[in-house]
């Protein structure tokens, strides 16, 4: 149906005024009515813009300027002012500047809570505009007692001359709004910043946000100011003890900076990688941290290195089996980064060591050109099971088709569990369809290990043979938990009826990892499975919160209108919060027109309230071209008051503009 909203000869409410693009009309209401309809239309006056907007909204200044130094004023009629005001600074007006300020003169009418309000607002329109006395007003206010408002505000301030009086009051917004303001003074991006955030970094007063926020202020500078001063190094060595904090994040940010002015410090790391002798690290910090931070910004950004310098290094540590897993681990991952044909050499030598075999693996397949031909002859080799399991992850991931046929030989029954178990994983990652009849051989023998047999369940789901799926259904209901959990997860490859019927079988016993993996399941096939799952919602709402979501999110895959049918029954039922939010957002993106009636069920029974996602709701009504959805989205902007939500009005407001923006071009966007 094409909607017909806007035909309305003489549309009255500003909503409707916002439809029809009426500056005149809004104009009006501002001026001659006061609450909600005047407030409303001072906002989409804003929303639609231009200098007859403008006009209107410092007309309205004027006439509230008046009225509050004769008349009391309560919120309802102060909101259309407030609307004004912010409207002007949306719109960058600068001829607002001369009307904003009288508005802050004590001899008005309007009560002291009120009054905080207009003063926000008359700071934040004149700090859009880039009137210096938005700043002097902001800077008097964080001179006084700041609250968390005058803090937000600073990210608003485009004035530079601003930093250095921001500094001297960075100590009266401590302790209480230590991170906000950091944040805020770290927006500048200006070089002046960076000794008092480096105070508060090194400081062992700071808490552990504070500092993060520090550091990332030091880390957002387009430039290091300590690079070239006489206490470099002293600033370095408080670095260096930063990169060695037990706080992950703190320890890669304090390396970042690093990088950029002590990469010989970072490079030291490598060298003792737990600390040398001279070296006292205090109890609270890791003397390791600081070697995973340097693998880590190595990692990052490898062009910053000399890789004849730290591939050595890197290289030690790699194959020293006596360091601890986690740094050998990052060792190997910088290494990659470095590329070369020395550090492929050192990461194909590390396949001998088990306890990071696969992991190395991992990396050799990651790199741009990972070393085929070096691989496929170690998985030939029948000398060391241990670097041929490590060859077979590495050639698995880097899909390498060449090494099928080695990795089927492999699979021999008389040779290493742990070699049969990477040449399946990756033979069900390669999607060798081939490897479907040795597969199911192993696991039909009841000798197989459970451990490796859920490790054959997972590829044959991954190469989803359809002569395999007798031996996958029976493997659900194997003893093993592990062996059905991969069961669950591998019937999913089988978009066919049996599968569908054993998955909703398994999807409706309990809310174990099992019914949850079999929900997952069901929404990889699909459409096929729709029916399957819209019987598991008559049991959907006596299981918890996590169960639920998974049926939302395997209905969200199918298309058609059983399945929005399915999700209208979840957004109006009674679910838990969590999968009602997610149903709204999946039939908001539905492109079927049934979504319509339950969205629209959805605002009549919770037409009072403002639910987390009652703006995905309207969001989505906005984008259907049909009568009563443009009702609904008119209606909901309507119902707003001056208590309502600031981000439930704006989204409003937006959605309302989604309504005239179709409007005006005549069509619907989805």
């Amino acid at each position: 149906m094409t909607s017909t909203f806007t035909t309305d000869p003489s549309p009255s409410t500003p909503a409707r005024l916002r439809l029809a693009g009426d500056i005149d009309g809004l104009a009006r209401i501002v001026l001659s009515q006061e609450g909600a309809p005047a407030a409303q239309a001072s906002a989409l006056l804003a929303d639609i813009g231009g200098r007859d907007a403008a006009d209107a909204l410092l007309e309205c200044v004027r006439l509230h300027d008046k009225r509050c130094r004769v008349e009391s004023y309560d919120g309802e009629r102060l909101w259309p002012l407030l609307e004004a005001v912010d409207g002007l600074g949306r719109l960058r007006e600068r001829r607002a500047v001369a009307l904003l300020l009288p508005l802050l003169d004590p001899g008005t009418m309007i009560p002291a809570h009120l009054t905080y309000r207009l003063e926000m607002a008359v700071i934040r329109t004149l700090l859009a505009t880039g009137a210096p006395q938005g700043t002097d007003l902001l800077l008097a206010r964080l001179a006084g007692t700041p609250d968390s408002a005058d803090i937000n505000l600073v990210h608003e301030l485009r004035d530079p001359e601003a930093v250095v009086p921001l500094l001297a009051l960075l100590w009266n917004m401590l302790p209480g709004y230590s991170v906000q303001a950091v944040r805020a003074l770290g927006a500048f991006r200006d070089a002046l910043t960076a000794p008092a955030m480096l105070y508060l970094a090194c400081s062992t007063g700071s808490t552990r946000e504070l500092r993060r926020a520090a550091l990332q202020a030091l880390v957002d500078l387009p430039e290091v100011p300590w690079a070239t001063t006489r206490n470099r190094d002293g600033i370095s060595t408080k670095l260096w003890s930063l990169t060695q904090d037990p706080d992950r994040e703190t320890a890669w940010l304090a390396a970042i900076l690093q990088s950029r002015t002590g990469r010989s410090t970072l490079v030291s790391h490598l060298r003792y990688p737990h600390g040398s002798h001279r070296d006292a690290v205090p109890e609270s910090l890791s003397s390791e941290s600081g070697c995973l931070m340097a693998c880590a910004v190595i990692r990052e950004k490898p062009d910053l290195f000399d890789a004849t310098e730290v591939g050595p290094l890197l290289s030690q540590l790699l194959l020293a089996r006596k360091e601890p897993r986690p740094l050998r681990q990052a060792a190997a991952e910088a290494l990659g980064s470095l590329g070369g044909q020395a550090a492929t050499a050192t990461l194909l030598e590390a396949l001998e060591h088990d306890r990071i075999a696969d992991f190395v693996a991992e990396v050799l397949a990651r790199l741009p050109a990972p070393p085929e031909q070096q691989l496929l002859e170690l998985l030939a080799d029948t000398g060391d099971p241990i670097r041929r399991r490590g060859a077979a992850v590495a050639l698995g991931l880097a899909q390498s088709t060449a090494a099928a046929p080695l990795l089927l030989a492999a699979l021999d029954p008389i040779g290493p569990r742990p070699l049969r178990a990477a040449a399946t994983d990756a033979l069900g990652l390669l999607g060798h369809r081939p490897a479907a009849e040795p597969l199911v051989v192993m696991l039909t023998d009841p000798a197989e290990a459970p451990s490796l047999q859920a490790r054959v369940v997972r590829a044959l789901g991954r190469i989803g043979a359809p002569e395999t799926l007798t031996a996958v259904s029976a493997a659900a209901r194997a003893p093993s938990e592990a062996v059905r959990l991969r069961a669950a997860e591998a019937l999913g490859g089988f978009p066919t009826a049996e599968a569908v019927q054993l998955l909703g079988h398994l999807a409706g016993e309990t809310d174990s990892d099992i019914a949850r993996a079999a929900l997952r399941a069901l929404g990889r096939i699909g459409t096929p499975a729709v029916q399957e799952l819209t019987a598991l919602l008559e049991y959907a709402p006596d299981r918890r919160a996590p169960a639920q979501r998974e049926l939302v999110q395997a209905l969200s895959h199918c298309v058609g209108v059983e399945a929005v049918e399915a999700l209208g029954r979840v957004v109006t039922g009674p679910f838990e919060d969590a999968a009602r939010a997610a149903a709204v957002k999946a039939l908001a993106d539905r492109p079927e027109p049934e979504r319509l009636q339950p969205l629209l069920r959805f605002l009549d029974d919770n037409g009072g309230s403002q639910t987390p996602w009652h703006t995905d709701v309207v969001r989505a009504l906005a984008r259907i071209d049909d009568d009563s959805a443009a009702e609904s989205v008119i209606a909901h902007f309507e119902s707003q008051r001056f208590f309502t939500n600031q981000h439930h009005w704006d989204e409003a407001r937006k959605s309302l503009t989604t309504l005239a923006t179709r409007n005006l071009h005549g069509s619907a966007p989805g």
